[in-house]
């Protein structure tokens, strides 16, 4: 769309025929730094710069074998360096540029007894394994790199057996498209020497070996990423940043927004901006992104003629040529002239409200269908009914799920036969041969067992383990529950209320690091022990075994962002728990203490990514030409929406649509709504009590 079109369908006649009007102006205004914009609104590929503003993110990686690294189970996964036998990685670099570069590869040898020798190209070095992870990162040289082919080398001369050797992780060509990447150049950047470098054979496999792979191997740097955008929570116009709740209506006259940022040489800013009716930035209504400007300084003024939406969002698209340096969005403002269109009703005042702001995601999370026919044959096959039968509330109903898929079988190996990542599969697996397998299985199925009645849940891995978190409606927040060994769940001693594992994990970081930046290749991160003063507590309907401990494994976390494994049983990651996590299709945690994992590519530390607030209702509400009725739209983000539910003085629940009239009576008016989803599962309530005094109504 130009420009010119976006303007055209902005705008309205700046009269309403036969309708007495208002000519009050004033102003409305939203602002903050680089930082806020960040941290309120969405981005992707970007991260705070530590003075204010939001920038480029810094961590950039280069792999071309995630899709299909790890546990195999159709052959070779594995490739042993030692004596003679050498690998080859060959990465070709467009740009060689960087502050620091790091080698990472992953091994499932546990404690080789001699150091693995690298060189890249003319820079040779040792590697050693220190710590229980099987992936190791050291630092390169960063002028050893080139541009162009940069040669990377493997060796353990030392080692006279295999058995002394280290083992390194291959990504077959046959479990690329399962693990979402295209196998038709697997192995052409893997090479193998049995003679000592002498000569070379392309992909690792043995000499007579037809399959193809490539080493997990990769390369991370200090740098920049090429490119990456940041929006803009929705901003109401007519309010600002005011917490009103009763606004007149209005309409905008002119729109200035300003946007300063910093565009070092090589690198540049692109903005957008979008306008729509709804604070719901998913609301089909909004209109697309278009151009607006470009550069250090945005100053776009919009005053050709009223304004005839009353949200918008702007965006701003940051890229670079030069790796060492990022554009930088320092802050930006929107001042809005407002006219005021109706009377403002000052006899109707506000006694309680409980009107949620809703945090978003930046990631485009997949959500399973709630029609799908296997959650019925889930609850019927489990007596699943029967399970949650006289459950008050559904927390209760969530803990007896939990018991039930705690003993619906002892934990054993998934391979042979590694399970989908849905219900029915796992316990099709279960059923067959005596385990449905170990952490990532228990947990994926109560995650199952949850959707099956319309909540959603997630697998979360922590640290050498896999635990599930549930949206809970009563708590309006994401609950951990681990069903693989002891049923339980973690509890605040102070307020009893169940945890999600982003407060423990702060609660983790608080007691274990409170003033340490983890050393991912140094530190032990889970030899923590829970004592006395630990800040949390277990719950759990008792099953006789000592339990993981997610308050001592939260130091990490990882999720693969989506639920729909019935509808998409793959992408997925290779054999997911049995080797080291090596898919790059996770979305990652980090913080100021827990810096970003070398070997993954996506990563945030905006809490709303991965812990996103669901089924919550926000209410807008309006005033017009008469002062005994309010005007009403409500936004939600419920996967699934089915609809919302009023309850206006407890006359009852009913359906209505996302906009609605509140007639008024004398005295106290009490209302409450909230969303409803397929699965008729009901979202926490928001809640609304004015007092409404008769008026006459008049103009000011």
């Amino acid at each position: 769309m130009s420009r010119s079109n976006f303007l055209f369908t902005l705008i309205i006649l700046s009269s309403l025929s036969g309708v007495a009007q208002a000519k009050d102006t004033l102003t409305t205004n939203w602002e903050g730094g680089g930082e806020k914009v960040y941290q309120t609104g969405f981005m992707e590929g970007m991260q705070k710069d530590g003075d204010g503003g939001a920038c480029l993110f810094k961590v950039d990686l280069l792999e071309n074998d995630a899709p299909g690294s790890g546990k195999s189970e159709k052959g070779v996964c594995e490739d042993v360096v030692w004596g003679l036998n050498r690998a080859r990685k060959i990465f070709d670099l467009a740009d060689p540029r960087t502050e620091k570069a790091y080698l990472v590869l992953f091994t499932y040898s546990e404690d080789p007894p001699h150091p693995l020798q690298f060189r890249v190209n003319d820079y040779k070095g040792k590697i050693t394994k220190n710590n229980r992870e099987a992936y190791r990162w050291v630092e390169v040289p960063a002028d050893s790199l080139v541009k162009g082919q940069n040669i990377i080398e493997l060796s353990c001369p030392e080692a006279r057996s295999a058995t002394d050797g280290w083992s390194l992780y291959l990504s077959r060509a046959d479990e690329f498209l399962a693990g979402g990447g295209n196998p038709i150049n697997v192995g052409a950047t893997s090479l193998k020497s049995f003679d000592g470098g002498e000569t070379w054979k392309e992909s690792p496999f043995g000499p007579d070996g037809d399959e193809r792979a490539e080493y997990s191997v990769r390369l991370s740097f200090d740098r920049h990423v090429e490119e990456g955008w940041l929006a803009s929570p929705v901003i109401d116009l007519w309010k600002g940043e005011s917490e009103e709740f009763l606004i007149p209506i209005r309409g905008v006259l002119k729109l200035k927004l300003v946007v300063d940022g910093d565009t070092p040489k090589g690198t540049k800013i692109d903005y957008y901006l979008r306008a729509g009716y709804s604070p719901d930035p998913h609301h089909k209504e909004w209109q697309s992104y278009d151009w607006i400007g470009g550069g250090e300084r945005l100053d776009f003024v919009f005053d050709e003629r009223p304004l005839n939406r009353r949200y918008i969002q702007f965006k701003a698209v940051l890229s670079t040529e030069n790796p060492l340096v990022s554009p930088t969005i320092r802050s930006a403002k929107v001042i809005t002239e407002i006219e005021q269109r109706s009377p403002v009703a000052d006899n109707i005042q506000v006694v309680r409200l409980d009107n949620p702001s809703i945090g978003y995601s930046s990631i485009d999370w997949k959500w399973e269908k709630a029609d799908r026919p296997e959650f019925e044959e889930l609850r019927k096959r489990e007596s699943l009914d029967e399970v949650v039968q006289g459950s008050r509330t559904s927390f209760d109903a969530q803990v007896k799920l939990l018991d039930h898929a705690t003993k619906r079988w002892q934990k054993g190996g998934p391979i042979p036969e590694y399970p989908g990542w849905d219900a029915l599969s796992i316990l099709d697996r279960a059923d067959r041969a005596g385990s449905g397998g170990m952490c990532i299985q228990s947990n994926n199925l109560l995650a199952g067992m949850y959707q099956a009645y319309g909540w959603q849940a997630r697998l979360v891995n922590i640290v050498s383990h896999e635990v599930c978190e549930v949206w809970n409606d009563e708590f309006a927040k994401w609950i951990y529950m681990d069903a693989s060994t002891a049923n339980h769940y973690m509890y605040d001693p102070q307020t009893a209320e169940p945890l999600s594992l982003l407060e423990m994990h702060q609660m983790h970081i608080e007691k274990f690091f409170p003033d340490k930046k983890i050393d991912w290749m140094n530190d032990y991160v889970s030899r923590q022990e829970m004592d006395e003063s630990n800040p949390v507590e277990r719950g759990s309907i008792e099953h006789g075994v000592y339990p993981f401990d997610a308050f001592i494994l939260a130091t990490f976390m990882r999720m693969v962002p989506r639920n729909n494994w019935y509808e998409e049983p793959t992408p997925r990651p290779l054999s997911h728990g049995s080797s080291w996590w090596p898919w790059n299709g996770y979305i990652n945690w980090y913080d100021e203490q827990t810096p970003p994992k070398r070997q993954y590519s996506w990563h945030t530390d905006r809490p709303q990514d991965m812990w996103p607030d669901l089924n919550l209702v926000h209410i807008d509400a309006t005033t017009a030409f008469a002062n005994d009725r309010i005007f009403l739209a409500f936004s939600t983000y419920t996967p699934n929406f089915s609809h919302y539910e009023i309850n206006v003085d407890d006359t009852g629940w009913k359906e209505i649509g996302d906009r609605w009239v509140w007639l008024m009576q004398s005295g106290r008016n009490h209302l409450r709504v909230r969303s409803v989803n397929e699965s008729d599962s009901h979202g926490k309530v928001s809640e609304v009590v004015l007092n409404y005094a008769d008026a006459p109504w008049k103009q000011r």
